[in-house]
């Protein structure tokens, strides 16, 4: 799902029909929903994007009844947590960011998928001047 197709104030609901909350903003994987919700109880909760199955004519139709969904959420106190750990745990390690090309072609080919070898044209090995299934190239 493209992080632009969900939109502030879009009301979130459980795959069981019931009213989970409001969209905030989306925060990177996770989707900051709105703290004057009743269920919130006056703090901003965070759910992971990848508990929602789809949009809906304008709900955020999560993949689990809400009651599940609640047990998936993080408080800002355990997001803060979270990202200081990780970071912690990058700088202890001494891990810089990966910005290296993910994916088996792209660890094969040492490149980004989609990006070919240079001097690859693409075409079937064989005799020059012929196509791969034997006719004449014109021209």
């Amino acid at each position: 799902m493209e992080r632009g197709e969900i939109q502030e104030h879009m009301p979130v609901v459980g795959s069981d029909g019931r009213p989970f909350g409001t969209v905030d903003r989306i925060a990177g994987a996770y989707i900051k929903l709105s703290k004057s919700d009743p269920l919130a109880e006056g703090e901003h909760r965070y759910l992971p994007r990848s508990t929602v199955a789809g949009l809906d004519g304008g709900l955020v139709r999560l993949s689990m009844p809400a009651r599940q969904a609640w047990q998936a959420t993080l408080t800002e106190a355990e997001m803060e947590q979270r990202l200081t750990l990780d970071a912690a745990e990058r700088a202890d390690l001494g891990v810089e960011p990966d910005t290296r090309p993910h994916g088996s072609r792209a660890h094969a080919h040492g490149g980004p998928k989609g990006q070919r070898q240079h001097g690859t044209s693409g075409q079937a090995p064989g005799p020059g001047g012929r196509l791969s299934f034997g006719a004449k190239n014109i021209g």
